[in-house]
């Protein structure tokens, strides 16, 4: 049989610890179990007062939180809302362009000489001094070879003006070549660099709004 475990006595304190000639050196905190009216009263108003700024710190927490996340749904919609705008921007460059090129292919069905008669015009004083210009066009008309020679002269070139069937060259296009240079006109490569253009654009402005809604954030 086991011995049994040795018996801890708690030691006795008293409450109040005297030195030498009577003086109080410790004295043992006494509950105090009665108050009066005021002090309740205090002691009231404090715990109202602890317990209004908790709820007032719960309620700044909840405020927080909930402008954040109306933030971040502002943020995410307005991303939503711009995909949206440059969704129809290219809608729109898209149709314009299409627009663009119907215009262009009747202007050259009505006016078929007015790009070479233009180009002859600009040219000016490139091509004053030379002899000969060589006009290349797929089957170039009557009207065409006409409207050539008396812009060209317009220019103030005096030299010869031959023309050389090409019929390579979609409808509109042609080039001019001299001595010192040439010229060129595709109204198809006209299209394409303009649209790779507009959509270049396009897609740089959608950077910037990217860029500047993260910055944002």
């Amino acid at each position: 049989m086991s011995p049994s475990p040795p018996i801890v006595h708690k030691r006795f304190e008293f409450g109040t610890v005297f030195g030498d000639g009577g003086k109080v050196l410790a004295r043992q905190a006494v509950e105090k179990k009665a108050f009066t009216p005021d002090e309740v009263e205090v002691v009231r108003a404090q715990a109202y007062a602890d317990g209004e700024a908790s709820a007032m710190a719960r309620a700044q927490m909840a405020q927080a939180a909930a402008i954040q996340a109306l933030a971040d749904a502002a943020h995410q919609g307005l991303g939503t809302v711009n995909e949206m705008v440059n969704h129809y921007k290219r809608a729109c460059v898209d149709l314009a362009l299409i627009c663009a090129q119907k215009i262009a292919a009747e202007a050259l069905d009505r006016f078929p000489e007015a790009p070479v008669v233009a180009t002859l015009e600009a040219l000016g004083q490139e091509i004053e001094t030379t002899a000969r210009l060589v006009v290349h066009a797929n089957a170039p008309s009557e009207e065409l070879k006409a409207a050539a020679m008396e812009a060209g002269a317009y220019a103030g070139f005096a030299g010869q003006i031959q023309f050389r069937d090409k019929p390579s060259f979609p409808k509109g296009a042609f080039e001019i070549v001299w001595s010192d240079g040439r010229a060129e006109f595709n109204p198809h490569q006209v299209v394409e660099a303009l649209e790779k253009a507009l959509h270049e654009a396009l897609e740089a402005d959608a950077y910037h709004q990217s860029r500047g809604r993260h910055d944002g954030h």
